[in-house]
């Protein structure tokens, strides 16, 4: 592999963000890939902001610009441009209300959004010296980036089927760059869907799990002090995650049957626990990498509730340590994974929510078996040669093609 990989060009990633302390499925995953493509022997960059994250916003730089080195992979640092973020979250607002937005308005929300101009000089000067993976889609770094060199460009826009994805102004982004690389089939038929991709356009990338880590759950119990079965969530506790509808499903579930089950919301994000569950649901924070494997070891379940996804990283993670998920039905992703793995269940609804528990409590050894079935799936689709093995083949590909 690595006598092919020396052959493709220099790869520079580039995202808003960027970091180990950084949450968010997009983002790991992209973190993830750098680096295994790094110890495939290809040369990787990654290309970001001084941003911390999404939640600590754009409106002032928190790293200090300029070059590191993380895990073997070189990052690039550029400052941000200062936005209005009155205009954007006017704006945002109105996308998060489904309605519509002016062509001006598009403009403006993706001028708002983070960004830098010196990121795009970056890019500019050096067009011909890399392959560029911009993701995710819907930020200025990859809108305004990716249209500097499209046909050096590759987009992996962890796409949802959200008011973001039905801005006009990025249909000819998806059309223009060289490929785009999704995570999963039914992200594929979405964005042929939404904006008129062929086949050829398109590339079944997928992304790899750490599927030699084995959690210890006995060790996340010990250190947490838990020795009840509980629930587990993990990723960013906001209302776009479902987190809130989570929160009120458990405390409804334990009012009409009680007994000992907990909730456990690890992750970036404060999180609103109602003073009268202050014991039932605990806030773990955002955790380690080993942590987050041990709690997933320890979790009886573990539960998505988003409806917007575009791989589910946490799912993948979960069935790892052979844990069954309960995920929420409306999300096109995360149940055909199930599905396809018999590894879970799906709920719309709390009547179904409470009964899928039931099932999980009063069922141990099937919940076990599904969590079994959940890793076998995992190791069937998300091995890191792989991955990578299919990333150089599209950028050979797309190389012999220019």
């Amino acid at each position: 592999m690595e006598a092919i990989a020396s052959r493709v060009p220099k790869v520079a990633f580039v995202v808003p963000w960027y970091g180990r302390a950084v949450s968010g499925g997009a983002e790991t995953a992209c973190r993830k890939l750098a680096e295994r493509l790094h110890l495939a022997g290809l040369h990787v960059e990654v290309l970001t902001t001084c941003a911390k994250d999404l939640l600590s916003g754009w409106e002032h730089n928190s790293h200090r610009q300029g070059s590191q080195e993380l895990n073997g992979v070189v990052v690039r640092r550029f400052p941000l441009r200062p936005p209005d973020m009155l205009s954007f979250r006017e704006l945002n607002s109105k996308l998060l209300n489904g309605l519509p937005l002016s062509e001006e308005e598009e403009t403006r929300f993706m001028t708002e959004s983070v960004s830098s101009e010196e990121l795009y000089h970056f890019i500019a000067r050096n067009a011909g010296e890399y392959n560029y993976v911009f993701t995710p889609y819907m930020f200025g770094t990859t809108y305004w980036g990716a249209n500097i060199c499209p046909r050096r460009s590759f987009l992996i826009p962890c796409l949802h089927d959200e008011s973001y994805a039905r801005l006009r102004i990025l249909k000819s982004t998806f059309h223009e760059v060289r490929r785009v690389l999704c995570y999963s089939s039914p992200e594929m038929e979405l964005a042929k869907t939404l904006y008129g991709l062929e086949d050829s356009h398109l590339y079944l990338l997928g992304t790899g799990v750490d599927l030699d880590v084995r959690g210890d759950g006995s060790a996340f119990r010990r250190k947490n002090g838990i020795a009840d079965e509980f629930v587990l969530y993990l990723g960013r506790r906001d209302a776009g995650k479902g987190v809130p509808g989570l929160i009120n499903y458990f405390c409804a579930y334990k009012e009409r049957n009680g007994g000992r089950l907990k909730l456990l919301l690890g992750g970036a994000g404060a999180v609103d626990i109602p003073p009268a569950f202050g014991r039932e649901i605990v806030d773990l924070g955002f955790l380690s990498e080993e942590d987050k494997h041990n709690a997933c070891a320890a979790a009886t379940v573990l539960c998505q509730p988003s409806k917007r996804e575009s791989f589910s990283l946490v799912v993948m993670e979960a069935w790892a340590q052979e844990t069954p998920v309960l995920v929420n039905a409306d999300c096109v992703v995360t149940t055909h994974h199930c599905q396809r793995s018999n590894g879970g269940l799906f709920f719309r609804g709390y009547a179904e929510f409470a009964a899928c528990l039931d099932f999980f409590l009063q069922n141990p050894a099937t919940a076990k078996r599904m969590g079994r079935l959940g890793r076998r799936y995992v190791e069937s689709n998300c091995s890191w040669s792989d991955v990578v093995e299919r990333f150089i083949e599209v950028l050979s590909r797309s190389q012999d093609e220019s």
